[in-house]
């Protein structure tokens, strides 16, 4: 929403300038209001306001003055003048100081509300063209660091895309590094939600963790890319002319950032895959640094979770890493027969070594339930098990006192994704879907495509595009329909006020409401509740 800021010493002005309008309709919330210039000077030196309507004489201060003591301050700032004096000298100033309009009083609603509409225009297409000058680069080089870390792009084409990106292509030394902030306290048992790797609640914004790991990154010697995965993991890639001095340098930044990022209450996780000897390399120590995110569920503390001693703990110990890759075709055969067997004989096999340790057999099933969710995550992003948290699948896990019981819980989790993947697909894909259930779950709350946009790491025009190309709604109308449904049924099956409806469904203001609830059904709520529909 837009901020407006009002200013007029004429205090019936300024009362009707605030309630004349439905201001919200042009999505602006009426931010403040002020009598006199140095009044509003005092209340938007700080905070500032996207659009400052203003009286032009007003005693101490007038509106030209606010203005051109505000510009140095606020330079994007759009103004909107109103006068009861057509006075050319006053206009010639505006126009200098380069206000959207001159409005004599008394005010022409139609003329206002025109202005009112240009200027909200104005700032959406200038907000639109910032953000597609800064985002555009690293759009195409997110789009080229996925691809690369997931191994979907072609050889030649990625030897392209570095060299434009002027990333070394042939360094000896390639790592890549997870970064995930998680919310827990500090103790308690694996039993609570405080502490223990399976009492980490889901992680939090990763906003915070990819401002300060690209911060040092960019500030670091040597080559390192970082960038956010469609998880909304922070990645960090690692490239160098020496493993070993590589290796060493970035567990250091790895720590560095550790220790900006700690807080009370909040820990860093963070893993670093293995070395690799060439860039094509870079693909499989993404996927050991990935898998590796859920070994600190049965890690103590917030160290940075190594590939080289997790790899070095596995082979001391004497036993074999899952073959997740036999696993994962399993799985995608969806016969549940050979996948229980295979657990069934991994489990066998764990529990006849004298030498293995319980943090291993947790590990490997750990590593079954990881991978059975990014399957099911990659083939249909809507099902419980895609989008459960951490705690949902490793709580049962942890609690287990033998095999047995560990064994049935991996097998229950299995057993649900084959059962759901073996459901044909319904018409929507997999991104469209996750919007369809965001506004299902959460119509009450404020509602942004560019926001639901950014969460999937999507721009927002494509992501707009897409969805109205597969519902045949945009994303705005969708939304309305989809509340004012809501409504309809809350009119017939309850007594509810049509205000306490209004909010209830997601619209703060009532007569925002009104003329939604009439656009789409052709009555008036009141009328719709008597039967006039």
């Amino acid at each position: 929403m837009r901020r407006l800021f009002i200013v007029d010493d004429e205090p019936f002005i300024l009362e009707g300038l605030s309630t004349v309008i439905d201001w919200e309709e042009f999505g602006i919330t009426l931010s403040g209001k002020a009598a006199s210039g140095p009044e509003a000077f005092e209340a938007l030196r700080h905070t500032g306001a996207d659009i400052l309507m203003t009286d032009i004489m007003m005693p101490e201060m007038s509106g030209l003055e606010l203005i051109g003591k505000l510009k140095p301050l606020f330079p994007d700032m759009k103004y909107i003048v109103l006068s009861g004096y057509n006075e050319f000298e006053y206009v010639k100033e505006g126009m200098r100081l380069g206000i959207e309009n001159y409005l004599l009083k008394p005010v022409n609603i139609k003329e206002l509300t025109e202005t009112v509409a240009s200027t909200v225009q104005k700032l959406e297409n200038a907000d639109r063209q910032a953000f597609v000058r800064q985002s555009e680069l690293d759009i195409l080089r997110d789009n080229v660091m996925n691809r690369w870390v997931t191994g979907k792009i072609d050889p030649t084409e990625l030897k392209t895309r570095l060299q434009l990106l002027d990333i070394p292509a042939d360094n000896p030394f390639y790592a890549v590094a997870t970064i995930k902030l998680v919310a827990g306290g500090d103790g308690g048992s694996p039993e609570g939600d405080t502490g223990s790797a399976a009492g980490l609640r889901e992680p939090e914004d990763g906003n915070e963790a990819y401002r300060v790991s690209r911060a040092l990154a960019d500030g670091a010697a040597g080559n390192v890319c970082c960038f956010r995965d469609l998880d909304g993991d922070v990645i960090l890639i690692f490239t160098g002319p020496a493993p070993e001095a590589g290796q060493a340098e970035a567990l250091a930044l790895l720590d560095r950032i550790r220790q900006q990022l700690r807080k009370p209450g909040i820990q860093a996780l963070i893993t670093l895959g293995s070395a690799e000897s060439g860039y094509l390399g870079v693909s499989q120590s993404y996927d050991h640094a990935k898998r590796l995110q859920e070994y600190f569920l049965t890690n103590a503390g917030d160290d940075i979770i190594r590939y080289d001693r997790m790899a070095a703990a596995d082979a001391k110990a004497g036993s074999a890493a899952v073959d997740l890759l036999e696993y994962e075709q399993l799985l995608l055969a969806k016969d549940k027969r050979a996948v229980y067997a295979y657990i069934d004989k991994l489990f066998a096999d764990l529990q006849s070594m004298e030498t293995v340790s319980p943090a291993h057999i947790h590990n490997c099933a750990v590593d079954l339930i990881l991978c059975t969710k990014q399957v099911v995550r990659d083939n249909k992003l809507n099902h419980e098990l895609a989008t459960s948290g951490y705690k949902q699948l490793f709580t049962a896990l942890f609690k287990a006192h033998t095999i047995g019981q560990l064994v049935a819980h991996v097998k229950f989790i299995v057993g649900s994704a084959i059962d759901y993947l073996s459901v044909e697909d319904d018409e929507f894909s997999p991104v469209v879907k996750q919007v369809l259930r965001h506004i299902e779950t959460r119509y009450a709350e404020e509602l942004s495509l560019k926001t639901l946009a950014q969460s999937l790491n999507i721009h927002p025009f494509y992501l707009g595009q897409l969805f109205q190309k597969e519902t045949g709604k945009s994303f705005s109308d969708y939304v309305n329909s989809f509340r004012i449904k809501k409504a309809q049924k809350l009119l017939k099956t309850t007594a509810m006020k049509t205000s306490d409806i209004s909010r209830h469904i997601g619209y703060l203001e009532p007569g925002y409401f009104y003329k939604q609830f009439k656009k789409y059904t052709g009555v008036s709520p009141t009328e719709y509740r008597s039967g006039r529909s």
